[in-house]
C-alpha cells in the first residue's frame, strides 16, 4: 500500500507537539525559574533571555527531558532544570499555542539571547 502522505515540516512537527503537551499540562510550570534581567548561566544548566522588544513563550528541556515553559517579557531570562548533559535546547513561540518557532541547542553552563523572533528556525540569537 502506497502513503501519499507529505511529511510535515520538522519545526511544525515540534511546534504542534509541545503545542499539544502543554495542553496536557505535561511540560512543568515555568515561572518560578523564569527571572527578571538577565544573569548568567548557573554551571549545570542553560538559560535564555528575551533579548527581544516583544514578549514571547520561551522552553527550556534539558536532553534528560526535563522542561520548562514560561512567557517572558523583554529582558526576562529562563533557566533550565540542571543537567548532566553537555547541553540542553532553548525554543520560543510568538503565543503559547504557535506551531511554528525556533529552537537552539545550548551548551551546559550557557546562557544565550533570543535578540529578533522570525518563525521556521530564523531568530537571531546572541551566540551565531
Amino acid at each position: 500500500m502506497k502513503n501519499n502522505m507529505k511529511p510535515e515540516p520538522l519545526v511544525a512537527s515540534l511546534g504542534a507537539l509541545a503545542a499539544s503537551v502543554m495542553a496536557l499540562g505535561i511540560f512543568a510550570a515555568g515561572p518560578a525559574l523564569a527571572q527578571s534581567g538577565a544573569k548568567a548561566a548557573p554551571k549545570d544548566a542553560v538559560c535564555i533571555v528575551n533579548a527581544s522588544k516583544k514578549e514571547a513563550f520561551f522552553a527550556v528541556e534539558t536532553r534528560e527531558g526535563e522542561r520548562q515553559f514560561s512567557k517572558l517579557a523583554p529582558g526576562e531570562q529562563l533557566c533550565s532544570a540542571a543537567t548532566k548533559e553537555k547541553d540542553a535546547i532553548v525554543s520560543v513561540f510568538e503565543t503559547d499555542d504557535g506551531f511554528e518557532g525556533c529552537s537552539h541547542i545550548v551548551a551546559r553552563g550557557n546562557s544565550v539571547e533570543m535578540i529578533e523572533y522570525a518563525e521556521f528556525d530564523r531568530c537571531r540569537w546572541s551566540d551565531s
